[in-house]
């Protein structure tokens, strides 16, 4: 495993130039050997061998981890199991010793001045010989060590004339050790220039300007110089030239891949209203001639429709919500769902294709899928089975959830043995040997749906989403697994979001409007209280209704100008018996007529006619 020691409390990943002035003071980077079965006190002795300076640390000390990528990362950490940390615990939580582990002081700081290479903390380390002063460094601060030694043998800011009449003494006399001026350099930022002590002592007719830093220097060194203070600032951009490594918070996730979307093209979508998931896959899958990088652009067969947002929200909203009902399978305790082991669905390729879906509708405005088990979530990542822990919690699938309720309640196992065989376990079949058992049918439940998973994991790639939840996986956790807060569209949150467009206060119309406010407000209310039952609406299809999309907006751009605009007609012709509420989805517009919504039951009656019948997209 990697551990890196810091000298104080940190809320991010250290810096490139803090990273290097720890190395010096032997904390830093190390790579330790753990074992499975280490205790809390042999992994403290470990630690205090590798890195000698924790040995004087009298207030404790805390474990941290960060998420993947590059770039400063947020630290969090690591809680200690009763006993401490062990071998076990460190495993899991590095994901098979992949991430590093930081090791943070909890009530000092610790000492950063610079070692000399001979000191403790370097034996282990590799060295080699600098040809220039013969000095045995660590490699880890031979780049730094051979810059400074040649500004010791190289005066940058005079010229060869001027070197050549100094004293023979003079070298000596400036040769200091080079832990002490990289203790200097470290003390300056990483744009100081290094040469700026002399430049006005000693000038020589032969002159230049360094392209970079435009200080001026003699000719004879000029090109020392510039290569030099190119490498200087270059080493400390590298970490941040891949964009995906600055990503920070689940919002500028959201922000990278919808800038991936390729608004120039159009991925084009006809489909029927009905049987929507089946007709979605398969018309999904026989675009040959666009991609699904293109901006998505729907057409419901029959409506008059054009899609500027809306109808691509919706068409995103179903198919998120069948892909749920249909290829995944939910537990009792509602943590999320596995998929379901189909091999019809895995043979047409259902998986990458709702996979394409779910990328899509994050980075298009759809909904999230958040409905994904943990452990999915984590292989969807890595893809790796080995470092996800499961546990008798993650087997969703009712057959092996009956079957290990029955190993855990009887101790005669043998009316079941034909049961447990199938799930792989070849040990002996008896009430001492419950633990395994239960084991071999968690493995089995979880590991057959791995070429699912794996699916789900190719159609995942597109805007290159997998690999940022590669790099990124604790900041993609809230868009994929469900969490302790219900996020759904409820009475409130619609309310907050509705503009009204009231006439003049006082007047008669301003009243009227406000009636059809209030009983706008207790219908959502109620349909809310109402939610759970069969058949029945909820406060998301009514919002579905009114702007196409069930959800609510996770895109930083949609949060900002979400609103629903609700007008009201007065002008309505009262010698027909009833006339319907009128919205334009794709504006986030609602209009009442005031004239037939006199009474909350009348408003009931007129709203659940024109949603149920209402649905598609006439208005135009």
């Amino acid at each position: 495993m990697v551990f890196f020691l810091l000298d104080q409390q940190y809320e991010k990943t250290p810096k490139g130039e803090t990273e290097l002035q720890l190395t010096l003071a032997g904390l830093g980077r190390r790579s330790i050997t753990i074992t499975e079965n280490m205790t809390h006190s042999e992994l403290s002795e470990v630690l205090v061998n590798a890195y000698p300076k924790m040995s004087k640390i009298c207030g404790g000390w805390l474990l941290h981890k960060c998420s993947g990528g590059g770039g400063q990362r947020k630290l969090t950490v690591i809680p200690p199991d009763p006993d401490g940390y062990n071998g076990q615990q460190l495993k899991s939580v590095s994901s098979n010793g992949k991430c590093t582990i930081y090791v943070v002081p909890l009530q000092e700081q610790i000492d950063t001045s610079p070692l000399p290479p001979d000191a403790k903390e370097f034996e282990k380390m590799p060295k080699a010989q600098c040809t220039l002063c013969s000095q045995m460094v660590p490699l880890q601060c031979l780049p730094v060590h051979i810059k400074h030694c040649k500004l010791e043998h190289v005066d940058l800011c005079t010229s060869s004339d001027d070197t050549m009449e100094k004293s023979p003494e003079s070298p000596q006399e400036d040769n200091s050790s080079s832990f002490d001026i990289w203790k200097e350099e470290l003390e300056k930022s990483p744009d100081t220039e290094r040469c700026d002590s002399n430049i006005n002592e000693v000038m020589t007719e032969k002159t230049a300007e360094c392209p970079l830093c435009k200080k001026t220097f003699d000719s004879d060194v000029i090109e020392i110089h510039a290569a030099n203070c190119g490498l200087r600032s270059a080493e400390y951009d590298d970490c941040f030239s891949d964009p995906i490594n600055t990503l920070q918070s689940s919002e500028e996730i959201l922000n990278w891949i919808s800038s991936k979307v390729d608004q120039n093209n159009t991925f084009p979508i006809c489909i029927s209203r009905n049987d929507i998931f089946n007709r979605g896959m398969q018309q999904w899958q026989r675009q040959k001639k666009s991609s699904p990088k293109g901006r998505l652009k729907v057409t419901f067969f029959g409506e008059a429709g054009v899609d500027s947002g809306a109808l691509s929200k919706e068409f995103l909203t179903e198919m998120i919500a069948e892909i749920e009902t249909r290829l995944f399978i939910g537990g009792v305790d509602k943590k999320g769902k596995n998929p379901v082991y189909c091999l019809n669905s895995l043979d047409r390729n259902y998986f990458r294709s709702a996979g394409e879906i779910m990328a899509v509708s994050l980075a298009q405005g759809g909904p999230p899928p958040v409905f994904l088990r943990e452990w999915c979530f984590r292989y969807l990542c890595s893809g790796d089975y080995d470092s996800v822990q499961v546990t008798t919690s993650d087997v969703t699938d009712l057959e092996f959830s009956l079957l290990i309720e029955k190993v855990n309640s009887k101790d005669d196992l043998s009316e079941h043995t034909d049961e447990i065989i199938s799930c792989g376990y070849t040990g002996k079949v008896s009430a001492d040997m419950k633990s395994n058992i239960i084991r071999a049918i968690v493995l089995h439940s979880t590991m057959r749906v791995v070429p699912m998973l794996d699916q789900l994991r190719k159609g995942l790639q597109l805007y290159d989403l997998r690999n940022v939840m590669e790099m990124h996986p604790d900041l993609c956790l809230p868009l994929f697994v469900p969490g302790e807060k219900d996020d759904r569209v409820d009475a409130a949150f619609i309310m907050e979001n509705c503009h009204p467009v009231f006439s003049d206060k006082g007047s008669v119309k301003y009243s009227k409007e406000v009636h059809v406010m209030n009983f706008f407000q207790d219908f959502l209310q109620e349909v809310e209280d109402c939610e759970g039952e069969a058949e029945q609406m909820t406060a998301g299809k009514v919002m579905q209704w009114m702007t196409g999309q069930r959800h609510k907006p996770i895109l930083p751009s949609d949060q900002k100008d979400f609103n629903i605009t609700v007008k009201f007609n007065h002008d309505c012709d009262t010698n027909h018996a009833v006339c319907f509420p009128t919205v334009s989805a794709c504006t986030r517009t609602i209009t009442f007529p005031t004239a037939h919504l006199k009474t909350l039951n009348e408003f009931k009656s007129i709203m659940g006619i024109a949603m149920k019948y209402g649905e598609s997209f006439d208005n135009v």
